[in-house]
């Protein structure tokens, strides 16, 4: 063996190459390192800490146990004695391995445990994971429940917790509610590092815990507990709120209620000024009414940095704005930076627009006065509201909200539910690009539902850039060299291909942005018309073909340097007659003959590729959900 091999840190460097843990390479890479570990004792105590890091399963630890079989039991053993003494061997000999163990998962459900081996587990007083940082454990039993502190240690990190109905319908034990409660307070006890909680209980209401007995006995959690997530039921949220009210350093909170069919929500209680003074970002999930009354509970002018509001179904302008006037009242105007609201859509909501629903949909359409709660937040760098139905704005709207959120650096204002627009037109026109254009200095992604299939809408967006480029500005405003992705939605509903609007918006492009690396509709075959989204994309190639005739290559965004060539090529051989480029690929020197459709196709495939590659890169820098 070559002495490199010795250092330690090259032999774990070596053998993290090895060992994959990850997707279909999982088994392979458990029997690879298993055979490492056999190799000399150089290599077995790195090797064994690679196999036993990550286990989804207690039952591979189990079998490491001394169990003494005996007839009477059946098949199923009981532990041995010699666990009972600190200092025996066999017990040595589980520690060495278990110590190992630093994630892990198990479902009792999939993986039910003796409850003899349970009983002597607990009597011995064993540490299953003495070592475990993180824990997903789902919970079915009255034994899981005994069980888990065997699995709660000083190191742990994380925890997430599931009780599943098994618990409390097929298996449940007659002191349920108070099992509960100490398993509870048994992690919140014995894990003085614990960072992050999770807990799912669907079923019934979550006990009211207090984590502080008296004054300078708090209970250690409660100054490292930063992440809480509950996914409860609407009854359990004073009980959650509650708790969450007593974790001093709490940055991070997500509520998921889930409202049971005739069950009364009850009534919240507001919390004293001093508590949630370390909360930065909140994440709620139900409905309008449930969403506004968590947030009724907050102290005033609380320093949050983030609120996603998930919702599910049709709502007003009233249910929307309801929501925000509830953030408005719990979040400091000035520390607030990303507002996200979604709204999911089921098929039975989607079918009020079906030409038979007889119902009148123009209840469920949004304009501005659905977020206008949320401009009084003028320091907002990310804003989507993706409501399933579009918000129905003027250009004057969009005018008010660029000169509102000029610090923006994220704006999604549209929806990927098209048959909406398909009843009703958009009124606001191109004209709005140039107001976001001009106004948000910092804005790279912009969503918006337009009307631009109209040449009165492409006329409006001249007449804008006209205006401003008349207006004396000490520095010139347009175009905009920040905006990089522009998202129309469905936002093109009599295109047919129309060369002389296509070529309108490619030039005003040209005025209005600098490095606009895609433009795009998306979903727009639930109408019936796919080209809507090639449009967009022959918009964009003409918009980087003038760039880069008519400007030079100074204009063009230096991530797409590959278009350098393809370009000198179109201007070598067709000069500036778009409809005639030969197609090369990125990368390719294989040249080919179309007639004028075929190519005009092909190429728009390849700049189609390139900016949802472009859109990826984008998207991942601003990533919002």
């Amino acid at each position: 063996m070559h002495r490199a091999l010795a250092i330690t840190e090259l032999l774990t460097h070596i053998l993290h190459e090895v060992y994959n843990d990850e997707g279909l390479n999982l088994r392979q890479g458990i029997k690879d390192i298993a055979r490492v570990s056999q190799v000399c004792k150089t290599f077995r105590d790195p090797a064994l800490d690679f196999l036993w890091r990550n286990i989804d399963s207690l039952l591979p630890l189990l079998r490491l146990l001394p169990l003494e079989i005996h007839e009477e039991h059946g098949d199923k053993g009981r532990l041995s004695k010699v666990l009972g003494d600190l200092k025996s061997s066999e017990r040595e000999r589980y520690f060495s391995i278990s110590s190992r163990v630093r994630t892990l998962s198990f479902s009792e459900l999939h993986e039910p445990i003796p409850r003899n081996l349970i009983d002597d587990i607990v009597e011995y007083n064993l540490v299953l994971t003495p070592r475990v940082d993180v824990l997903r454990l789902r919970i079915s039993s009255e034994a899981g429940l005994r069980l888990l502190p065997a699995l709660i240690t000083p190191e742990l990190t994380d925890i997430s917790l599931s009780f599943d109905e098994n618990l409390y319908v097929f298996d449940r034990p007659l002191n349920l509610d108070d099992l509960i409660k100490s398993v509870y307070m048994t992690i919140f006890r014995c894990a003085p590092k614990l960072v992050h909680f999770s807990v799912v209980d669907l079923h019934e209401s979550m006990p009211l815990l207090s984590l502080t007995k008296a004054p300078g006995q708090d209970i250690a959690c409660l100054q490292s507990l930063t992440h809480a997530t509950f996914y409860t039921t609407a009854a359990s949220l004073p009980q959650v709120l509650d708790l969450a009210s007593q974790l001093r350093k709490l940055e991070d909170l997500t509520i998921q209620a889930y409202e049971k069919p005739f069950e009364e929500i009850p009534r919240l209680s507001s919390f004293a000024p001093e508590t949630f003074n370390s909360l930065k970002n909140v994440t709620f999930d139900g409905s309008p009414d449930i969403i506004s009354r968590i947030f009724s509970v907050f102290p005033a002018n609380r320093t949050l940095q983030s609120a996603i509001l998930r919702m599910h179904g049709l709502y007003t302008n009233a249910d929307i704005a309801l929501v925000l006037l509830g953030v408005v009242a719990a979040a400091s105007k000035e520390s607030l930076q990303k507002i996200i609201m979604t709204s999911v859509l089921s098929h039975s909501d989607l079918a009020h627009w079906d030409v038979d629903s007889r119902i009148d949909t123009r209840q469920f359409i949004l304009d501005i006065n659905a977020i206008e709660p949320a401009l009084q937040f003028q320091n907002l760098e990310i804003f989507s509201a993706c409501l399933g139905v579009p918000l129905y704005l003027t250009d004057e709207d969009h005018l008010r909200i660029a000169q509102t959120w000029r610090s923006v650096r994220l704006l999604y204002l549209s929806s990927i539910v098209q048959r909406v627009v398909w009843a009703h037109r958009p009124p606001a026109s191109i004209a709005s690009l140039a107001h976001y254009a001009r106004y948000c200095r910092r804005l790279k992604a912009l969503g918006l539902c337009l009307d631009a299939s109209t040449q009165s809408s492409v006329d409006a967006c001249m007449q804008a850039i006209a205006a401003y480029n008349a207006t004396p500005e000490p520095i010139p405003t347009l175009p905009s060299p920040s905006i990089q992705m522009i998202e129309f939605g469905p936002s093109w509903l009599e295109c047919n291909f129309d060369p002389v609007q296509i070529t309108s918006l490619a030039q005003a492009f040209t005025t209005l942005f600098s490095n606009l690396a895609a433009c795009r509709a998306c979903r727009t075959e639930e109408l019936g018309v796919p080209q809507a989204a090639w449009t967009w994309m022959k918009v964009h190639t003409l918009y980087e073909y003038i760039l880069f005739t008519d400007r030079g290559w100074d204009g063009n965004t230096p991530r797409s340097a590959w278009k350098s060539m393809l370009f000198s090529k179109w201007t070598e051989e067709y000069g500036g007659n778009y409809e005639k480029v030969a197609l090369v690929a990125p990368g390719s020197s294989v040249e080919a003959d179309f007639d004028d459709d075929q190519n005009a196709e092909a190429f728009n495939q390849i700049m189609y590729k390139t900016a949802r590659d472009e859109l990826a890169k984008i998207s991942k820098e601003h990533e919002v959900m």
